[in-house]
């Protein structure tokens, strides 16, 4: 199936709901130019940086108190009070 668009006076097209993966608002979506074609993809929402830093930071904290090591042989308790003297 295809369907004919018309670019605006800026030179944009406008897709209809129809024609996306999964439509809907605050939806995105990877447009890609592949041998003159274009492939539109629903786009994986990207973490938000304080989410993935929280988790980050309770998985260290779940390692610690297992008492896991880093990889070089320091425990990853140092390394976290040395993070934690850091950031105060």
């Amino acid at each position: 199936m295809s369907t004919i668009l018309e670019a605006d006076a800026t030179g944009t097209l406008h897709l209809p709901p129809s024609l996306l993966p999964h439509p809907g608002p605050g939806r995105r979506y990877r447009v890609a130019a592949e041998g003159g074609q274009v492939i539109v993809d629903e786009a994986v929402p990207p973490l938000p940086e304080a989410a993935s830093r929280e988790a980050w930071l309770k998985d260290l904290e779940r390692r610690r108190a297992r008492g896991a090591t880093g990889t070089t042989g320091t425990p990853l308790r140092e390394i976290l009070d040395d993070m934690r003297g850091e950031r105060g």
